[in-house]
């Protein structure tokens, strides 16, 4: 994937342009350690809008002072959410911002298995974050250069979200979660890069994902499948035994280590 100083990594389409000027707002503002995450984070590492996504999902250090909220809110065209304490709208496009602080041994200890996953891959991700140049429809004058998850750190956050969601208003949002974990298994881990990466977490976070890869991509894979199914006729059109594919060897590699 490409990083500063490689050829830019080119998103397409009309809220790119919009998506692109937030997340360089983010990160030319003092926000503190940042990790651009989420659907947008995952069109940057398959170098593609592969599904639509209209807000930019952002992981910060809960220690930053001030907060990133306070900073992002005080910008130019920036509207905060009364309603939402880490939601900020920047010239009309939605920034979610995820407070996480560092893990020390023994604090995952005695929380539930799907909070802990949370916690773990969410400061995984902005401890791991990488620069990467991004660029909106081929406009030089829509270039930035920001810190993305890695396509191993979002694989996990994905892991968690997929089974935490439930249906809001007719949508099941676990479909776009399960068709970005099998695009990024499917499309960037052929070499077996991603599933090393995962396998090389820390070990509190790898400990925690054998049993969220078991329950959705391997033994639960037919109800992940019929998740999918309420999505788009694409991501309705992936298999369980697509799905124990990709997921297979990862539990495999986690396991082994």
């Amino acid at each position: 994937m490409a990083t500063s100083g490689d050829s830019p990594i080119v998103l397409l389409g009309h809220p790119a342009a919009a998506l692109v000027r937030a997340v360089g707002a983010i990160a030319r503002a003092p926000v503190g350690p940042y990790a651009i995450v989420g659907g947008v984070a995952v069109a940057v590492r398959l170098g593609t809008a592969h599904r639509a996504t209209t807000d930019v999902d952002t992981v910060v250090h809960d220690a930053t002072r001030p907060a990133a909220v306070e900073v992002l809110s005080a910008l130019s065209g920036a509207v905060r959410d009364v309603a939402t304490e880490h939601r900020v709208f920047l010239d009309g496009t939605k920034i979610e911002l995820l407070e996480v602080g560092d893990i020390g041994i023994g604090d995952l200890a005695g929380i539930p298995e799907k909070d802990a996953l949370f916690v773990a891959s969410h400061a995984w991700a902005l401890e791991s974050a990488t620069l990467v140049d991004v660029v909106a429809n081929e406009r030089p004058d829509d270039r930035v250069t920001a810190r993305f998850a890695t396509s191993a750190a979002l694989v996990a956050m994905k892991l968690h979200a997929i089974q935490d969601r439930s249906v809001t208003s007719g949508i099941d949002k676990r479909a776009g979660d399960g068709w970005d974990i099998f695009r990024l298994l499917l499309d960037l881990d052929a070499s077996g890069a991603v599933r090393s990466e995962l396998a090389n977490a820390p070990s509190a976070l790898r400990e925690i994902l054998v049993g969220a890869v078991d329950r959705v991509l391997v033994a639960g894979a037919a109800r992940t499948s019929g998740w999918m199914r309420s999505g788009d006729e694409v991501m309705g059109s992936v298999t369980p035994d697509q799905l124990r594919a990709v997921g297979g060897p990862l539990l495999h590699a986690l396991r082994i280590r």
